[in-house]
Parts: C-alpha cells; sequence; structure tokens
C-alpha cells in the first residue's frame, strides 16, 4: 500500500478531465482553487467498528479505461496498473518514515551508508526469508537483480547512470566482466556495495540502492525477452510479498492468495480480486459495495463524495503531469540520448508558446474540484523544503497574448491567413500529440487545449486522428517512437526526487531526449556529495525547477491529490507517509461490501 520508491508512467486515469470550461471564470480562477483545495482535507486514516470476520477476499478495482499489461515484476513493469497488481505480489525491501528516509528498524533489509568509504552495506534481517514457492531468499538473489538490469541485453527502465554508480556495472554491462566487482558478498545475508559517488538519494533507497529483488531460481536462465514473455513475469510470479497470484484473465483482472512464507507473517484474508474498472462505471460499482478500495477520479468528485458506504482517503502525492516534448532520439549503441537542435520542438521559443496558450488553472478550479492543483515546477509540494513555490518559480499560467507575441518574434507567422502560424520558413506547422485514451471528461479537455492552441495560432491535431488505448501510447514512449511531436503525460517521481533518473542524459524515462550541458551540470550537482548539506541540497533543487521553467524541457500542468475510497466493511487502514498499512494487516467485518443507503 506503500507510495512507490520507483519512478513510473502514469496509467491513463492520471490525464486531466474536463467538465466544463467557461473564460468568465479565468480571472480569479486561481484564488478560487486554492480556496477548495485548502477545504478539501481528508484523513489519512480510517477505522470501522464492528466484528472481524474470517478470512475473506479484498476486492480491489484498477481505475482505468485500458486493460492492464500484466507484467507483475518491479524490474519489469513501467505504468501504475501492473504497479498495483505488483504490490501485491512484492515487497519493498525497505520501508520509509515521514520524510521518505530508510527506516532503520523496518523492512527485509538493514541499511549502513559509509560516506568516507563510499560503500552501503544491506544485510536481510532474518536467515529464514523464502520466496513464495518455499524457497530459501538470499543475498545471492538480491546481487542477480543487479545483474539482471546489467546484463547487455536488458531493455527495461531500470538501467541508467544510476546503476553506472556501482563500481564494475558499466564494464558488466559492456560484456568485458562476468560479474559486478562492487558488488561484495559478505555471506548469505549480506553485500556491500562499492560506489563512484555517495549522496542523500541513497538514504531514501535510490540512485544505486534496488529497492526490489528478483528470485534467481527463476529468471537466471532467462533473457530480458524471455523474462518479458514468461509465465513468471504474468501468471506463475513468485514474489516476497503478501500475496502469491492464483489465477489471471488477461488484461482485465487478478485473484491473489496469501502468502504462507510472506516476512510479516501471513495476510489476515483469505485474498485478492484485483480489476480493471472504467472510469466512467467507478462510481456506480462503489455505491453498490462492490469493491473494498478504488483510487477516484476527481473530475467525479460530485457523484460520489456523500455516499454513505466509503470513506474517503487522501494525501498529497509525488505525482505530477506534464506536456512532453520529442526533440531527438535514443542511441542504443551508447545507451544515451541525442537532443537534436533541428527538430521542430526544439525550439524553446514554441515549447513556451504551447504552455502559455493554456488555462490549467480554470482547468483544475472547474474540473477537480481542488483535487488538482495547476503546477509550477517538475516536483510537487510532496517534497517539502526542496519545492519550488509560486512566489519563486511562478510557472505558466493562462497568458495567449504573451503566446501569440512569442511566435511573433521568433519567427512563426500567419503568412497565408488561415489562422495558423506557419514556420520560421513560412511553411506550415502541424504539431502532432500522442495522448491515451481516457474518459469522456479526458477527451473534452484534449479538445479544450487544442482550442486554446488554436486560438494562439497553433495547429495541433492528435497523432493518427485519435487517442491511444494505454499500452500502446506507452509503447511509443518506452520505445521511442518519432511519429508524434508532443504528448500529455504523467510520473509517479518515488521517494528520491533526483532529477538524474528522469531526465538525465542515461535516463530511459527521458522521453524527451533533453541533453544539455548546463541541466547536466545542475542534475549531477544535485546527485553530489555536495548535496549532504541540506541548505545546498535546497538551494540546488530550487536552480534546477528555475532552469526547467526558464528552458522548459517539459511542461507541468498539474499536482495530484490522490483520493482513495475505502468500503465500510474494511476494519482499519492508514496511508500516511511512514505509518502505511501493509496489505497483509486489512481485515473485514462482513462477507460482503456494504452497499449505499
Amino acid at each position: 500500500m506503500n507510495k512507490k520508491a520507483i519512478a513510473g508512467l502514469l496509467g491513463a486515469a492520471s490525464l486531466v478531465t474536463l467538465a466544463a470550461c467557461n473564460n468568465n471564470k479565468a480571472n480569479n480562477a486561481s484564488g478560487e482553487s486554492a480556496a477548495k483545495a485548502s477545504e478539501r482535507k481528508f484523513p489519512t486514516e480510517v477505522s470501522n467498528e464492528g466484528t472481524v470476520v474470517k478470512g475473506g477476499t479484498i476486492n480491489y478495482a484498477i481505475v482505468s479505461d485500458s486493460p492492464f499489461k500484466g507484467l507483475i515484476n518491479p524490474l519489469l513493469s513501467i505504468d501504475n496498473a501492473d504497479g498495483a497488481l505488483e504490490d501485491f505480489a512484492f515487497a519493498n525491501l525497505f520501508e520509509f518514515d515521514e520524510n521518505q528516509r530508510i527506516k532503520k528498524d523496518g523492512g527485509m533489509m538493514e541499511f549502513t551508508l559509509d560516506r568516507e568509504k563510499k560503500t552501503v552495506t544491506l544485510k536481510l534481517r532474518s536467515k529464514d526469508y523464502k520466496w513464495s514457492d518455499g524457497q530459501p531468499l538470499t543475498i545471492d538473489d538480491y546481487i542477480f537483480t543487479y545483474e539482471f538490469i546489467g546484463r547487455k541485453d536488458y531493455d527495461g527502465v531500470r538501467y541508467d547512470e544510476n546503476a553506472e554508480n556501482v563500481v564494475g556495472m558499466e564494464e558488466f554491462h559492456a560484456g568485458k566482466a562476468d560479474k559486478i566487482s562492487g558488488l561484495e558478498k559478505v555471506d548469505d545475508q549480506t553485500v556491500v556495495i562499492h560506489l563512484k559517488e555517495v549522496y542523500p538519494a541513497l538514504e531514501k533507497g535510490g540512485n544505486a540502492i534496488m529497492g526490489s529483488i528478483l528470485p534467481k531460481h527463476v529468471f537466471k536462465d532467462m533473457t530480458y525477452e524471455q523474462a518479458v514473455t514468461s509465465d513468471a513475469a504474468r501468471t506463475k510470479v513468485v514474489g516476497n510479498g503478501p500475496f502469491i497470484v492464483d489465477t489471471v484473465v488477461p488484461g482485465e483482472s487478478v485473484t491473489f492468495k496469501k502468502n504462507p512464507y510472506y516476512y510479516k507473517g501471513e495476510p489476515k484474508v483469505d485474498g485478492v480480486k484485483a480489476d480493471i474498472v472504467s472510469q466512467d462505471s467507478i462510481v456506480q460499482e462503489m455505491k453498490a459495495g462492490k469493491y473494498d478500495f478504488a483510487k477516484m477520479p476527481s473530475d467525479q468528485y460530485d457523484a460520489y463524495k456523500n455516499l454513505s458506504n466509503i470513506t474517503l482517503i487522501g494525501d498529497i502525492t509525488n505525482s505530477i503531469s506534464y506536456i512532453g516534448f520529442n526533440m531527438g532520439h535514443y542511441d542504443k549503441e551508447k545507451a544515451e540520448h541525442v537532443f537534436e537542435p533541428s527538430k521542430k520542438m526544439s525550439d524553446p521559443a514554441l515549447r513556451k508558446a504551447i504552455a502559455y496558450a493554456l488555462d490549467n488553472e480554470q482547468v483544475a478550479n472547474e474540473t477537480y474540484q481542488g483535487l488538482r492543483t495547476a503546477a509550477n515546477t517538475l516536483l510537487t509540494p510532496f517534497f517539502g523544503e526542496i519545492y519550488a513555490d509560486k512566489s519563486e518559480v511562478p510557472g505558466f499560467t493562462y497568458n495567449p497574448e504573451e503566446s501569440k507575441k512569442i511566435l511573433a518574434d521568433a519567427g512563426y507567422k500567419d503568412t497565408d491567413g488561415d489562422g495558423y502560424v506557419e514556420d520560421k520558413e513560412g511553411k506550415p506547422l502541424t504539431i502532432t500529440l500522442l495522448v491515451p485514451v481516457g474518459s469522456q471528461t479526458d477527451d473534452a479537455v484534449i479538445q479544450q487545449y487544442i482550442e486554446w492552441w488554436k486560438n494562439v495560432g497553433l495547429r495541433v491535431e492528435l497523432l493518427n486522428g485519435r487517442a491511444l488505448e494505454f499500452n500502446a501510447y506507452a509503447e511509443k514512449l518506452t520505445k521511442y517512437a518519432d511519429d508524434y511531436d508532443m504528448w500529455l503525460g504523467g510520473f509517479t517521481i518515488g521517494y528520491n526526487p533526483d532529477p538524474d533518473g528522469l531526465y538525465g542524459p542515461k535516463a530511459r524515462f527521458n522521453f524527451s531526449h533533453y541533453v544539455n550541458d548546463e541541466h547536466n551540470k545542475l542534475i549531477e550537482e544535485i546527485a553530489s556529495e555536495a548535496s549532504f548539506d541540506q541548505a545546498k541540497r535546497v538551494e540546488l533543487f530550487k536552480q534546477w525547477q528555475k532552469f526547467v521553467f526558464e528552458n522548459p524541457f517539459q511542461v507541468p500542468r498539474f499536482n495530484t491529490y490522490s483520493l482513495t475510497a475505502v468500503n465500510k466493511r474494511v476494519k482499519h487502514v492508514d496511508i500516511a507517509q511512514g505509518k502505511e498499512s501493509g496489505w497483509e494487516q486489512v481485515e473485514l467485518l462482513s462477507d460482503t461490501g456494504v452497499a449505499d443507503k
């Protein structure tokens, strides 16, 4: 039930949704949105009275308008739908406190950082840990996890410059060594990781520290492609989490049974059934009491806020939605991104004009009712003092006249009188937009965006004239397709906010392919030992956010307030940082869900 300590793509449900747009309210949208946000104070904990029933099944709704891929594996999955399934079958090796730092007394592993020696010592807390198939779980599995992502054939998103901070990883990846020299096995429980550099991200389970573990006995003889397509990653999953995959209806549902070997003890319920439920039907399903848990779409808040059979719990999240720009390509041989100045979207003036044309304050106010706020940076308030507020980085506010001026000053002019600007050479300019399928309100906001862009003279068209099913959309991004110019997307940033893992020159999540010497220097400073000085770390993060505002390789759209509906047959759950309930703790008060009265 923890917030992810790794980065992942948001699913289609994270798209902006729009109920109505009224330009007459644009002037006071910011104030109203802030006021509504201040009113939306939800508890992070819920308790219900009653007698606990023995066993039972948790019914969990994954709110999405697309089927899940079904990759139930922490090193293979990339989106939040698969991540939700993964949370039942795999446990993070660490637990985190209210400041997102690794707890000294929680999780499966002890963590010790030695800054002088540039090492991290990790020790499994017990010799008796087992995988869900009963096989011993040892430090060899953890070392294998590094070898899995470090192999040359690994084509996932976990190998990047962070992984290369482990001594010997680059040589192993290049095939010049048959083991990773910086992974020093001490005994069956302990490994010492030798690092090139040490910095604060390590204390948050970031940088070179893997919070996940793979069963070596299952995957050791598989190539990456074999692993991705194997039953071991989909239907016959061996994990270390509280539950075991039992049955799968591809793309639709997964049933889990309890793991008798879970390190915290057997779960209190017999199992979990997780279903894909569309945004358009989730309110009625919750009203009927069909599901015990669901992350609810904010655009429908009025439809479910007064349901008598649920309690709404919520908290600010580490998720950001944004507009991305395709500005280069990924060099697979060199494993790095290449920025191409000649590409359409590589012109910063065009990107700024796109940003100023949108009224995200109005969308947040009219549609999200205080459950979203217009974002000013690529960080969120979730991260506390390193976040630059709007007095420090104002962000892009609705200013169509400024948008038009930027275009004109940069040489984009309407030379044929059709209402759309041509490019700097006088040729027709069309910007192709990639979006995933969403709800009816998602479609409405996209069309409003296109209209706003039209109002400043920009012709924006959907790729192939339509939204893509989410998995096809995600493949376009992760395989670095070149048939679109711009996309709407979102990230769960993770507990480690260092930007190198998302926007670095080797980061597989750097879908914009943005590479810039000044930017590289900034993110390297953040990911350096100097950052152990908290005042310096705050200063560097704010410098980075200012840089991104002045050089927008991505334009932030919304900060997210996560809202989960919990059926009143659930006895207790807590989602507060540092206090999160585990799925193994959940108990039920009746055999079936409580319906709305």
